[in-house]
């Protein structure tokens, strides 16, 4: 897992060739101005999705991928998210590079318009938790094929 600012992504183009493509593609983007919806990158090696999500109190729900990384962008708001420490990949969801995750503890962080984190493959994570009660965050999910 990477955390980092928005204004030093560049820094991570080096992680591979398809993280170079998103990383160009990201930094050439005012996601603040973006409407919500898909978009293309790279065929199926670099896709983007912008939302607002509503964001209330719940169980987190781990996930994780084999085939993606995730760079996931907190365009406006705030976010809290889990990093699992401890636990296990369930069946992959048919289809999709998904995995619900079975996990005993995790590490919560939350981040704020302008942050990013990088989730790699197998790593276990848990989005979509408010930072402090009810809200939205409007969100930019890269998915990179590594």
């Amino acid at each position: 897992m990477i955390i980092d600012s928005v204004d030093h992504i560049r820094k991570y183009a080096g992680l591979g060739e398809h993280f170079r493509t998103a990383v160009e593609w990201l930094s050439g983007k005012d996601l603040s101005a973006l409407t919500p919806g898909s978009y293309p990158v790279n065929g199926e090696n670099v896709f983007a999705t912008l939302a607002d999500n509503r964001l209330s109190e719940k169980e987190p729900a781990y996930e994780a991928h084999r085939l993606y990384s995730d760079i996931q962008v907190v365009v406006a708001g705030k976010e809290k998210f889990f990093l699992g420490t401890d636990g296990s990949m369930g069946e992959e969801t048919p289809g999709r590079d998904f995995y619900p995750c079975r996990v005993s503890s995790g590490l919560p962080f939350v981040l704020e318009s302008g942050w990013f984190v990088i989730f790699l493959p197998s790593e276990m994570h848990a989005p979509g938790n408010p930072a402090e009660g009810p809200s939205v965050c409007r969100k930019m999910v890269v998915k990179v094929l590594t």
